[in-house]
């Protein structure tokens, strides 16, 4: 008589060691947890049935398991969608989609599996998936569930799998094939058979290990199967049974009955491979949240691959150099180092802006450590901070393997005429592309200069209207609307509290307020603010302004400097968060009254360090 192997009591003690797991990944990584999500269109009663099952196992083991229902009347476009989201969800590890889709639209069910991230196609059904365990690469991918299943419910009975006369009696995408080729890889004699295998029987009979999923209830009879097999069956069939309390019960593709007596080992229907397939569904989930953390993606170390350096004596050019070496593609980089793909902005494929969900994201983990290269004396070929800076990240990462970037500001364009050193490190310690980053081709400089200048041509603006127009024309245009309905805005409030104007309703201010409130009366003569520009050109450092006839003859000194000489770069260094780099760049004094009274930013009242702040934080410290 064969002896029952058990799916239940097996897939009871790889729940355990799942959920012994996942308490170590949770408390080893504070406000990590492994998350899967089930996708479902419709309702399908038999559906549900399974998805609860799903939930409720994941809940035990200490999985996030997230139910996505949609509605019947979803289109494969909007499902695509979906799951788009759920792909680029950090939080989510693990996709599965419920079959049948139960859809009044039609959906292709292949391009629907197709569609989910393999990174954490947790049912191991997509193309790419089935083509790793085509080949045999077991590890980089997901097994499909029921297969793996198997392959563990035949490894519990301790008959080798190497060297085994295996027979698979279908070939079904989900079961048959996958399973065929698990046993190849574990070193079984593999034959596949189907609807059109000659002398089935007799094939069949010739396995040591037979796995069954013909759909087909207790199609394989007691003759059919050699003395001591294992005999693993993935069939569930429902059969008339005036006995039972349902009117069925439910078989498998095996007749037990007879099987039982010749075989050694066999699995029970129900009892043996569906525990094994919800089983080893989980063990996926917890896999791909494992595979997460160790590609840092839960800030553990990263996977890095440095790029090899080839000295040269003499050494050459940092120019030649730096285009010997290719860069690594700033995706792949950005993946090595745990950065998903949703954090990530690409400006070609060498250069990228990471956006700040990556700290929210990580805000759970241990801050590193912040070393501040500065105060040195370049040498005469001009290495100095950014070459020591770059030397050290080398070292540290490439060699030490320890999680460390290099954070240097983009140099300005006085490299390119020659005038000083290009900030980007220098020989074998430099940053590449070199001519992208010495160009700054990525826009953050370029932010810098249209905020700076932004502020320059308020100064100026607002001194023409001043000059040239009565106190409440100035002030409609300072606080549009109609009476009744305007309203101050929160920096406009803080200029009336600067002037102790406790007031709040802007119709309510007199005549002497409004003038007060509207008029800066800035000294010409005393204005520090100057514009920028980003190309180190001498014959732009003394300019006259205001030469047109539209200006009125409102005519005056200033210049351009250049952009990384811009307060808003020193403000940058200083700010803490966004709220204080809004605070900073209010109070930055740009000139005086008559009054000889210092003149903020923020006295420029309306819109403009909103405008200011947008600019900044939308390219330097956003993206």
């Amino acid at each position: 008589m064969a002896q029952i192997i058990s799916g239940t009591e097996i897939s009871k003690k790889i729940q355990l060691a799942l959920k012994d797991e996942v308490t170590k990944m949770m408390a080893e990584n504070d406000g990590f947890r492994p998350g899967l999500a089930i996708v479902q269109v419709g309702g399908r009663e038999d559906s549900n049935v399974y998805i609860r099952m799903k939930i409720k196992s994941a809940t035990e083991i200490g999985i996030n398991a997230t139910h996505y229902k949609f509605p019947r009347t979803i289109t494969e476009t909007e499902l695509l969608a979906e799951l788009d989201k759920l792909n680029r969800d950090p939080k989510v590890h693990g996709i599965i989609v419920q079959m049948p889709l139960d859809a009044d639209n039609l959906i292709d069910s292949h391009k629907i599996t197709d569609y989910v991230d393999p990174g954490k196609d947790v049912d191991g059904l997509c193309t790419v998936n089935e083509g790793r365990v085509a080949i045999g690469d077991l590890k980089s991918g997901f097994m499909p569930c029921t297969p793996f299943g198997c392959i563990e419910l035949i490894r519990s009975t301790g008959v080798p799998i190497a060297g085994a006369t295996a027979v698979v009696l279908g070939r079904s995408k989900i079961v048959g094939t996958p399973a065929a080729e698990l046993l190849k890889w574990y070193d079984a004699t593999v034959t596949v058979c189907h609807s059109k295998t000659k002398k089935l029987a007799e094939v069949v009979k010739t396995a040591e290990i037979l796995v069954v999923g013909i759909g087909r209830a207790e199609m394989v009879k007691g003759d059919w199967v050699k003395p001591g097999a294992v005999v693993i069956d993935c069939g569930i069939n429902a059969l008339p049974d005036a006995t039972k309390k349902s009117g069925q019960r439910l078989v498998g593709d095996v007749a037990f009955e007879e099987v039982s007596k010749v075989a050694g080992y066999i699995t029970p229907v129900p009892g043996g491979v569906g525990p094994m397939t919800v089983c080893m569904l989980m063990k996926n989930t917890v896999i791909s949240a494992a595979r997460t953390l160790k590609q840092g993606g839960g800030g553990g170390s990263w996977n890095l691959t440095p790029l090899s350096l080839h000295p040269k004596d003499p050494v050459p050019t940092d120019l030649e150099i730096a285009r010997s070496q290719t860069p690594k593609n700033i995706a792949v980089l950005a993946g090595e180092i745990g950065i998903l793909p949703d954090e990530l902005e690409l400006y070609g494929n060498k250069k990228a802006k990471v956006s700040l969900h990556v700290i929210k994201r990580l805000n759970s983990k241990k801050d590193g450590k912040y070393v501040v290269v500065a105060g040195m004396t370049p040498t005469p070929l001009g290495e100095g901070k950014s070459t020591t800076v770059m030397g050290l990240v080398q070292a540290l990462g490439a060699h030490l393997k320890k999680n460390t970037f290099a954070c240097i500001r983009q140099p300005s364009q006085g490299p390119t005429f020659g005038i000083k050193g290009g900030a980007a490190g220098g020989g074998y310690s430099q940053v590449i592309p070199m001519e992208d980053f010495n160009l700054h081709l990525t826009g953050d400089i370029h932010a810098i200069t249209a905020a700076n200048n932004l502020l320059a041509a308020q100064i100026d603006t607002r001194m023409y209207h001043e000059s040239t127009q009565a106190d409440k024309a100035l002030y409609g245009r300072l606080v549009p609307g109609k009476p009744g309905n305007r309203k101050f805005s929160q920096i406009q409030l803080n200029r009336l509290r600067k002037l102790g104007i406790n007031k709040t309703d802007p119709d309510t201010l007199i005549d002497e307020e409004i003038k007060q409130f509207s008029r800066l009366n800035i000294d010409p003569k005393t204005i520090t603010w100057s514009r920028v520009l980003d190309t180190n050109d001498r014959f732009l450092r003394e300019i006259t302004i205001g030469q047109s006839p539209t200006e009125a003859g409102h005519e005056r000194v200033t210049g351009f400097k250049i952009s990384v000489a811009s307060e808003i770069m020193a403000v940058l260094a200083l700010t803490t968060d966004l709220q204080n780099m809004r605070e900073r760049l209010g109070r930055m004094v740009v000139g005086n009254d008559f009054n000889k009274n210092p003149v903020t930013a923020e006295d420029l009242v309306q819109t403009l360090i909103t405008n200011l702040s947008r600019i900044v934080e939308l390219f330097v410290h956003i993206w």
